[in-house]
């Protein structure tokens, strides 16, 4: 299955989540995972496995096929094909595998550690063929409020690392309230 086949049902199965309340009560979890399973397997043409799990106000949501897994969720494990470190304190919040060995993650932290993310990324490259990789920086203005972005491309490998103001998941609040590491590297 294609990586965009893959997300987009997870999409579609978050929501049917969602809806149900996420893991409220075990009836419609199950049937939720049922349902979900049979819709990625039709547009697969494979097996599926789906898991739903946690609470209302803090769900996981996983989904094995013979291609790969995705996770959703406060606490997921990070993907064993991510070699980029990643800084302790922080919280995995999406990670995805594939059977062509790409993965990706996203990682958040308290909002306070931004700059200390980016320096930790801007050491990290300058170590690890520091020429073959590009950086970009954004910040936008909103309200009362400052987006901002850092990421860095390298050509070579096609491992991609960025650190931006986010929203973490299953946080009360609507508004920006994390820092978050996203980080995708390509397989073989």
């Amino acid at each position: 299955m294609k990586l965009k086949t893959l997300v987009m049902l997870f999409a579609v199965l978050a929501l049917m989540a969602s809806a149900c309340g996420a893991a409220a009560d075990k009836i419609s979890e199950k049937a939720v995972e049922s349902a979900a399973e049979k819709a990625i397997e039709e547009a697969s043409g494979g097996q599926a496995n789906v898991d739903i799990s946690g609470s209302e106000d803090a769900p996981t949501i996983k989904v094995e096929t013979e291609e790969g897994s995705v996770a959703f969720g406060a606490g997921v494990d990070m993907p064993e094909e991510i070699t980029i470190p990643v800084p302790d304190g922080g919280t995995v919040q999406s990670a995805m595998s594939f059977d062509d060995g790409s993965a990706q993650a996203s990682v958040a932290y308290d909002r306070d550690r931004y700059d200390e993310l980016v320096s930790f990324y801007e050491d990290w490259v300058a170590g690890n063929g520091g020429d073959s990789w590009q950086k970009q920086t954004q910040s936008m203005e909103t309200g009362d409020d400052t987006i901002r972005q850092t990421y860095w491309f390298d050509d070579e490998s096609g491992a991609a690392i960025g650190v931006m103001d986010c929203a973490a998941f299953g946080s009360a609040g609507d508004g920006l309230d994390a820092a978050c590491v996203s980080i995708s590297q390509g397989g073989a």
